[in-house]
Parts: structure tokens; sequence; C-alpha cells
């Protein structure tokens, strides 16, 4: 069986992901970050909590700390790109080698918020005022 990961969110993006978030199928959550992008992209992962991670999003801790020290001491992840699928193994390294880190000082700048825009004809307007009364969400 193939340890595959499925991206839940990229947080940064360059010709292709840079940073994003992923979960396989345990749903567990991951840190992906790439290292490396000839011949093809190479990864290092952590797992990583959502407490920890909203920490990054509000800036109280950088990329490299997350990676320098994460949650599972010494437990790194490999995820290459094949077949257009995102394969994880386990990694013999214990500690990062300094081509693999992020620079110091690196935090999330995004809105963790996501705005979505729905376009719907007129005679399906009942339908949003469902889903704002289902969802709450804030619509203009």
């Amino acid at each position: 069986m193939e340890d595959v990961l499925k991206i839940d969110k990229i947080l940064d993006y360059c010709d292709q992901p840079q940073l994003f978030t992923a979960r396989d199928n345990f749903d567990t959550l991951y840190l992906c970050l790439m290292y490396e992008d000839e011949p093809v992209s190479h990864y290092i992962a952590i797992r990583v909590s959502t407490r920890r991670l909203e920490q990054f999003y509000l800036g109280n801790i950088d990329l490299r700390t997350l990676f320098i020290q994460p949650e599972n001491t010494e437990e790194y992840f490999d995820v290459t790109v094949s077949n257009h699928k995102l394969l994880k193994r386990l990694s013999n390294e214990k500690e990062l080698t300094e081509d693999k880190l992020p620079a110091s000082g690196y935090t999330f700048s995004g809105d963790i918020r996501e705005n979505v825009i729905v376009n719907l004809p007129m005679k399906d307007r009942s339908l949003l005022a469902e889903l704002v009364r289902k969802f709450g969400w804030a619509c203009m």
C-alpha cells in the first residue's frame, strides 16, 4: 500500500506548491515544504497539530522553528511527486540539513479565512438563502 498524501491547503505557491498542509488516509495533518524541484519536486514534511499550525497562522511561531522542533521529535518525512500523487515515506534523517530548512523569521502572511465567490442564476437565488441559513455564510 502506498503512503499517499492529499493536499489540504496551499500556503505558498510559485509555479507549484512550495508550502502546504496535507492529510494522509488516517486524516493526520502534515506540513510540507519544498526543498528541491528538479528533476521532480521533493518536500520535507512533519506531522503538525492544528493548535501548532494555528500558532504559525497567527505569526506566533516561524516556519524554521516548526521544522527544527517538530512535535514528534526527530521525525521527518520525505514527500515526492510520482504519477501526480504525493508519496510519503519516513526519512532516515533525525536532524534537517541547512539546505532543507527555511530561512528564519518566515511567518505566514496570508489570511486564514477563505473567500469564496459563487455566481448563481436568478432562478437559484432561493438556494443561496438556504445556504446562508444553514451555514451562516456572509454574502454580498
